[in-house]
């Protein structure tokens, strides 16, 4: 049975309107709020906050959001206030149910709710984005659900290239998909199984392609239904591996059923400030364990050491791959990933980061890296 807990109202009937659905409804006061996600057995399939006295979004309920990133959380409020639907937003909410209240409107938040719960054989998923236009993002991603699709039999693996318009993954992959991400995020509410695998491209082994759209089309700004692409490929999928735009922040809002987020950087300035900002601000969003930071393109001579870019993200560089600009602009000529052809540094380390990832294989330990221009990141440059 669905359980629902109602916290912070003092509406007799609100409790009674959940329960109509055939649910187990518990009530709880406004301090019970940070007791949620907690534990397993304190974590309800949905979280029913009634905010209309307080017309505020409880600091606490981001916390509850991290340690239970799946829970779903419907806000009672008076009015749609933007500052409050914003919060809401920032905050992990699914649905907003304001007055009058209706049990119209009470069945379509759970339902909304209930569809976007996640299926338990659901596979993981991988998001990779660019600190910075440049850094190596695509060709990380796509080697890596390479990798992935070559080492996730008995099931495929999925790339969804999710810059809606002139992305490069087939090009990478040397193929001319018919279909695209924007077929599948129009058709939302046709998908399944044979839906997908209508739109899909196989382009290694193992391994499906959702591909860019290749033209100018309609903008497909629409976060809940980039969720429901991501959820679906999940389910459909041993591994999916999204490629995301760093300047749509529709799609960067969308990414509650990511496993991992990881953010491409060089060590190159800008894009390493760069890289730190947008650690800081995924990680508000979706938790420090799941966005990490990696380096393409490692320069052992370069101004900006390891240390320094640790310093700057907030965090350990979780890999960093070998700098083979040749044989990755080769590959890239040829349509074919480099790991396929797993005889140079960069193919191997690729492929070692994709088992990892993946959880096949344990992380060797992180070796001290030398430290040095760390002015750069303590309040800027020095005049």
């Amino acid at each position: 049975m669905f359980n629902i807990t109602v916290i912070g109202s003092t509406d007799r009937q609100l409790p009674d309107m959940f329960k109509a659905v055939g649910a187990r409804v518990t009530a709880a006061p406004l301090a019970a709020l940070s007791d949620v996600g907690s534990s397993a057995a304190q974590t309800p399939d949905l979280l029913v906050l009634d905010v209309r006295s307080t017309g505020a979004i409880p600091a606490a309920l981001v916390a509850v959001k991290r340690l239970a990133p799946a829970l779903g959380i419907v806000i009672v409020a008076k009015t749609m206030d933007p500052a409050l639907l914003l919060d809401a937003m920032r905050a992990g909410v699914s649905e907003v149910v304001t007055d009058p209240i209706t049990q119209e409107a009470v069945d379509r938040a759970v339902q909304h709710v209930a569809g976007q719960r996640p299926v338990a054989d659901a596979g993981p998923v991988f998001a990779f984005v660019g600190a910075k236009g440049g850094v190596g993002t695509t060709t990380v991603a796509v080697n890596v659900a390479t990798a992935l699709g070559g080492a996730s039999a008995p099931g495929r693996s999925l790339f969804v290239d999710l810059h809606q318009m002139c992305g490069d993954a087939a090009v990478f992959f040397g193929v001319e998909p018919r279909f695209s991400i924007a077929d599948a995020l129009d058709n939302t509410h046709r998908l399944d199984q044979t839906f997908l695998h209508g739109l899909v491209t196989p382009v290694a082994p193992g391994l499906d392609l959702l591909a860019s759209c290749d033209r100018a089309v309609p903008a497909h700004g629409d976060a809940t239904k980039i969720r429901a692409v991501m959820e679906f490929a999940a389910t459909a999928y041993r591994y999916t591996v999204v490629d995301l735009p760093r300047s749509d922040s529709t799609c960067l809002d969308a990414l509650d059923k990511a496993t991992t987020v990881v953010i491409v950087a060089n060590q190159e300035l800008a894009t390493v400030r760069s890289a730190g900002r947008m650690a800081s601000s995924l990680r508000q969003r979706y938790g420090r364990e799941r966005v990490m930071v990696v380096i393409s393109r490692s320069d052992r001579q370069a101004d900006i050491g390891h240390a320094e870019v640790e310093r700057a993200v907030g965090s350990e560089v979780a890999f960093t791959f070998a700098s083979d600009y040749r044989n990755a602009l080769q590959a890239l000529h040829k349509g074919r990933p480099i790991v396929l052809d797993d005889n140079n540094e960069l193919s191997a380390s690729l492929n070692r980061f994709a088992r990892r990832l993946a959880g096949l294989d344990k992380p060797a330990p992180t070796a001290d890296r030398p430290s040095g221009f760390l002015g750069l990141f303590a309040g800027g440059r020095r005049s």
